[in-house]
């Protein structure tokens, strides 16, 4: 049986010679039911050979540790950017914590080692002989220390290296979400009809034409001016909620409100131009 991604919209396949790992849903109930949530798929019930790939998680693999980030899947085609950034934030947190914790076992090693070394100063010469094998330990111990931290600093390279990769991710991520943004264009007819009211999408350009004409030019722009109007659209015939536009195109909910009122206020002043030249 091939393993393929169960994940909304991922296509992604198990092949040998990639590098894409796959998991399983986990058994642990409590763990299991987590990550169905997180993959927001209506009336679902995976069966026991429902896998996952790698690339729904922050670090392409997922992680046995519920502290860490990818404990639970949480990248996915309707996952918003700001959502991706924090996941891999939170991923930098947790690696940091790790380093903070191995600099600390590090740092006691070398106390331990460094009081055992006084002590031996500081015994009398008659227990020499009886110290001979302390003194040999102390040796061991401090050699390990040394081991430890040449080993921490190759640890912090590699982890500054998988932080980069984990940014191009990012990148990769949000250039794969706007691929999944609607964009009018992949609207036909009756689609057209159903989320705008508009018959079809050459009614939906000529509209665009229209009001684009006293259409200024945004700073930011999150979406294409095609795509605001197409957003301002549905949440009218729709009465959709900017959180489930928001997921819908990408962006957050505080860039959906304002698209809609500045779209809005965009009509608006074609109207009253429109009224105006007519009764000139």
């Amino acid at each position: 049986m091939v393993k393929s991604c169960c994940a909304t919209d991922c296509t992604n396949r198990y092949s040998k010679k990639s590098e894409l790992s796959f998991y399983r849903l986990p058994k642990n109930k409590e763990r299991r039911i987590k990550w169905i949530t997180a993959m927001r798929r209506n009336n679902w019930n995976p069966g026991s050979e429902t896998w996952i790939c790698g690339f729904h998680f922050v670090s392409g693999k997922k992680s046995d540790d519920p502290l860490h980030p990818d404990y639970v899947p949480s990248i996915f085609s309707f996952t918003s950017t700001a959502d991706q950034n924090l996941a891999v934030n939170n991923l930098e947190k947790y690696l940091r914590s790790q380093e903070v914790c191995k600099k600390r076992h590090v740092s006691r090693s070398r106390e331990l080692a460094a009081t055992a070394l006084l002590n031996l100063h500081q015994s009398p010469a008659s227990q020499a002989g009886a110290r001979a094998v302390e003194v040999q330990d102390t040796e061991v111990q401090t050699e390990e220390t040394h081991n430890d931290i040449s080993s921490l600093h190759e640890q912090i390279k590699s982890l500054n290296t998988e932080c980069q990769s984990l940014r191009e991710k990012v990148h990769k991520l949000e250039s794969e979400l706007k691929r999944h943004t609607l964009d009018p264009s992949q609207f036909d007819d009756r689609k057209m009809k159903l989320f705008t009211g508009l018959p079809n999408l050459q009614a939906f350009m000529l509209l665009f034409s229209n009001v684009s004409s006293v259409l200024s030019a945004s700073a930011e722009q999150s979406l294409k001016p095609t795509q605001e109007l197409l957003l301002t659209l549905m949440k009218l015939r729709l009465n959709l909620s900017e959180e489930f536009l928001g997921h819908l195109f990408g962006i957050n909910q505080s860039t959906v409100s304002r698209i809609f009122c500045h779209w809005i206020h965009v009509t608006v002043d074609k109207l009253q131009l429109t009224t105006a030249t007519e009764f000139t």
